[in-house]
C-alpha cells in the first residue's frame, strides 16, 4: 500500500507532450519550407490563378457560342414587295362620227311665203302649206292680229301660231303674264320667251318683242314651237 502511494504521479501527461512536440516540429519545418521556397510557391500560386481564370473564360466563351448557335437571331426587316406590273389595256379607238351638215335657216325658209304689213312696216315668213289670215280684235291696244294655220286645219277658230302687233309697251306686255321668262335675241333686239299652260292643260309659248314704243307678241301651241322658232329668224322690224 505504501509502495503504491510512493510511486511518482505524472499529472502532466507525457504522451500529450510528445504529440505537441511533434506538431510544433511539423509547423516549424513547414514554416522553414515556406520561407525558403517563397518565390517558387508564389509562382505556383500565380500560375494556378492564371490557369483557373483561363479555364473559366474558355467555359464562358463556349457557352456563349453554343447559345448563339442554338438560337440564331431573326431579322425583323421584311423584304419590300415587288410591284406586279399592271396589265396594259388595249385602247379601242373611238370611231370618228362624221357630222351631218346642217342646212342654214335661210335655205330652209327661202321658199316660204311672207306676210308683209304695209301699214306697220314689219314682215315675217310662214311655211308652205300654211295660210295667214288677219282678224279684228276687240282689244283697242291690238292694232293688227294675224293667225297662221296649216291649210288642212279643220276649224276656222284654230290658233296654231298668232302675231299680235299693239301699242302696249314692252314692260306692259311682260306684265300680261307675270312669270319670269327667258331672255333671247330676235331680229337683233332683246326679247323674252315665256312658256305657259292654261287651265285645260294646253301648253304654249309666247315671245314678247319690242319694236320702238310698240310690241309684237308671237304665240304658238307646244306642237308648233319649232315652226315658230324658224319663223322668228325671218322677222323684219320697222327701221
Amino acid at each position: 500500500m505504501d509502495s503504491q502511494n510512493n510511486l511518482p504521479q505524472n499529472s502532466n501527461n507525457p504522451q500529450g507532450m510528445t504529440n505537441l512536440n511533434l506538431s510544433s516540429s511539423f509547423f516549424s519545418k513547414l514554416k522553414f519550407f515556406l520561407v525558403k521556397n517563397k518565390s517558387i510557391i508564389l509562382i505556383i500560386a500565380v500560375l494556378t490563378l492564371i490557369s483557373f481564370g483561363s479555364t473559366t473564360y474558355l467555359l464562358m466563351t463556349n457557352k456563349k457560342s453554343s447559345s448563339s448557335t442554338k438560337f440564331p437571331s431573326i431579322s425583323t426587316t421584311l423584304p419590300s414587295p415587288t410591284p406586279t406590273p399592271l396589265e396594259k389595256i388595249s385602247e379601242t379607238p373611238t370611231p370618228t362620227l362624221t357630222p351631218t351638215p346642217s342646212i342654214p335657216m335661210t335655205e330652209l325658209t327661202a321658199s316660204w311665203s311672207a306676210y308683209v304689213s304695209s301699214k306697220y312696216s314689219y314682215s315675217i315668213k310662214y311655211p308652205i302649206g300654211w295660210i295667214a289670215q288677219k282678224t279684228v280684235q276687240q282689244d283697242p291696244k291690238i292694232l293688227e292680229y294675224v293667225v297662221f294655220n296649216p291649210k288642212d286645219a279643220t276649224s276656222s277658230g284654230n290658233l296654231s301660231i298668232t302675231l299680235s302687233y299693239g301699242t302696249r309697251t314692252y314692260n306692259e306686255a311682260l306684265l300680261i303674264d307675270p312669270q319670269v321668262g327667258e331672255a333671247l335675241i330676235v331680229a337683233s333686239v332683246s326679247a323674252t320667251k315665256k312658256n305657259t299652260k292654261n287651265s285645260d292643260g294646253v301648253e304654249s309659248t309666247s315671245i314678247i318683242i319690242p319694236t320702238g314704243t310698240n310690241t309684237i307678241i308671237m304665240y304658238a301651241k307646244a306642237k308648233y314651237v319649232d315652226i315658230l322658232t324658224q319663223m322668228l329668224t325671218t322677222l323684219k322690224l320697222p327701221i
